[in-house]
Parts: structure tokens; C-alpha cells; sequence
């Protein structure tokens, strides 16, 4: 009998990343603030890099929400001006 685990090693080091930065900023009294600011400065990284991977498919869910505010907002006023 075999048994294979597939593992995600990405998935792995992300959850190690974040258990590390909640132990930081739940340890260090003064050097909270700036373990904060380091983590906020690595989220922002993390999500433009996300955003930048995938933006083919973010334009195409930007583009759709604008239409639909656009319709939803935009004629109304079109048609109480006319």
C-alpha cells in the first residue's frame, strides 16, 4: 500500500510567513509598530504582485462593475436631464 500527498510548498511557506509576522507583532512591545508597518509594506507588495499576475482577469471584473454602476447611476441622470 502507497499513499502520495501532494503539497503545495507556496501554500506552506504563506501560512509559515503569517504565523511568523503574528508571533512578531504578538512578542514585541516596541517593536510593534514597526513589525506592523514591515507587514503592511509586504501585504501591499503581495497584492500588487497578485494583482499584476492576474490582471487580465481583474481589468475584466473592473470593466464589468463600471457598466453596471454606469447603467445603474449614470442613466437616471441622463434621462432627467433630457
Amino acid at each position: 500500500m502507497q499513499i502520495k500527498i501532494e503539497i503545495d510548498e507556496s501554500y506552506i511557506a504563506e501560512l509559515v510567513s503569517q504565523e511568523i509576522a503574528k508571533r512578531i507583532v504578538a512578542d514585541r512591545g516596541y517593536e510593534n509598530r514597526e513589525a506592523k508597518i514591515g507587514i503592511r509594506d509586504g501585504v501591499d507588495k503581495a497584492i500588487k504582485q497578485y494583482i499584476y499576475s492576474r490582471k487580465e482577469e481583474v481589468i475584466d471584473r473592473v470593466v464589468n462593475r463600471a457598466s453596471v454602476e454606469i447603467v445603474k447611476k449614470g442613466l437616471p441622470k441622463l434621462i432627467g436631464r433630457l
